[in-house]
């Protein structure tokens, strides 16, 4: 399953075994207890959630 890093902190040092994370970007981890856990904790989440973000929110501007 692809996650991805809560931070770059996070993106630096987490590893499953000897997967990390790409520099940029999602890695890919076991669908297991170990990336539930980290889901779970906050500090990956799954690839569907990171395009759920809300979206960026551009200044209205007002009829004068």
């Amino acid at each position: 399953m692809k996650v991805w890093p809560r931070n770059e902190e996070i993106r630096k040092v987490l590893k499953h075994g000897v997967i990390g994370f790409p520099a940029e970007g999602p890695a890919e981890w076991p669908d297991d207890t170990f990336t539930h856990r980290r889901i779970m904790d906050g500090d990956v989440m799954v690839e569907e959630h990171k395009r759920e973000d809300k979206p960026k929110v551009t200044p209205s501007t007002k009829s004068v």
